[in-house]
């Protein structure tokens, strides 16, 4: 959607992305919004920059966000394919947002497969530790103040979300070994985040990038059998990343938090968005039930 006229910059967002632009010295001529959910992602063609908002009152963001620039400034120079900050002080504060500044990568062919994810995976565990620390891996925090904070939800399917995190973190910490090192993780890494470009694939959205066990980074795409994802394509990504979880006797905790966890955007933005509230909807009864029904993405 093409913003066209100046007063269409006024909305939820694009006083922000002005303001925070003009901190930037960038100009907002002919801006594209390219999405709006868990964050309004926006492009400035004549810039060649991708700019992405986040609510400012999210707990740790600022911190977060500031760890995905300096983390991808690195990758980038040990020669990782990722998108690539702008050198400009960011993140930026702007009319209740954090603001980070990208170079816009052009997308180009078909959709990512997932054993191209597990290929540019394996590439990123193998690296060397990174040369400064990193936020430890939070797996139950976001999607809690999520649930706390998400607007639509009844008080019986609140309960309901708190005392199944409350069982999972339990056979989480108590009863999972982790088979692979711990270390440099995305977070949230599933094919959704990588863009196809002339030059090959790159990997995006780093705001979850942490310290943790590698196994977080592969459980989205085998836990992706909830968005269409078949036995051969998980297959595929397994041989190309070299390490099948699906045997592993802490795989059914971990795909279940999972789960959990993909409920994070949906329960943030269901009350500005109609179709997110059905998506909630659809996932809570699905868990609830404890069926195996098709989820849509988002």
């Amino acid at each position: 959607m093409t913003i066209a006229a100046e007063g269409e910059l006024l909305g939820r967002t694009g006083a922000a992305l002005r303001l925070a632009c003009g901190q930037a010295g960038l100009g907002t001529g002919d801006v594209t919004l390219l999405r709006d959910f868990a964050n309004a992602v926006y492009h400035l063609p004549a810039e060649g920059v991708v700019v992405r908002l986040a609510q400012a009152a999210a707990p740790g963001k600022y911190d977060r966000l500031t760890t995905s620039v300096r983390v991808t400034r690195w990758l980038a120079e040990q020669g990782f394919p990722t998108v690539r900050p702008l050198e400009v002080r960011q993140p930026v504060a702007a009319g209740g947002f954090l603001v980070t500044f990208w170079h816009h990568e052009e997308h180009v062919g078909p959709a990512p497969e997932p054993a191209e994810l597990g290929s540019l995976l394996r590439l990123l565990h193998e690296l060397p530790p990174v040369p400064f620390e990193l936020p430890t891996h939070d797996p139950f925090g976001p999607v809690r103040r999520a649930i706390d904070a998400g607007r639509l939800l009844g008080e019986d399917d609140r309960a309901w979300l708190l005392r199944r995190c409350d069982e999972l973190a339990e056979a989480y910490y108590e009863r999972v070994r982790f088979a692979l090192p711990y270390g440099l993780v995305h977070g949230d890494a599933h094919r959704g985040n990588l863009i196809r470009t002339a030059g090959g694939l790159l990997l995006c959205d780093w705001d979850s990038v942490c310290a943790g066990p590698r196994e977080t980074d592969l459980i989205p795409t085998l836990q992706g059998v909830r968005f269409g994802l078949t036995e051969q394509q998980r297959a595929g990504f397994s041989r190309a990343y070299g390490h099948d979880l699906t045997a592993w006797e802490g795989y059914p905790v971990m795909r279940d938090m999972r789960e959990l966890q993909t409920l994070t955007a949906v329960l943030r933005n269901a009350h500005r968005d109609e179709a997110a509230a059905g998506e909630l909807r659809h996932r809570l009864d699905s868990l609830r039930a404890g069926d195996d029904r098709l989820w849509h993405p988002f």
